[in-house]
């Protein structure tokens, strides 16, 4: 993951309940957030990066 120094926060709504980031309120409480996998068409050709399994 870069070392980003983000100013600004985004509400990120997450549906991967075994992610340790997911909140009761079906958000991300990751401070950063990494989408990965290179290049992509298509949305389902990429992937969370700061998905960490509970």
């Amino acid at each position: 993951m870069s070392d980003c120094t983000c100013e600004t926060k985004l509400c990120v709504a997450c549906d991967v309940k075994n992610c340790v980031h997911h909140t009761a309120d079906d958000m991300c409480s990751a401070g950063k957030i990494q989408v990965g996998h290179g290049e992509a068409s298509t949305s389902s050709d990429t992937r969370c990066d700061t998905f960490r399994a509970k």
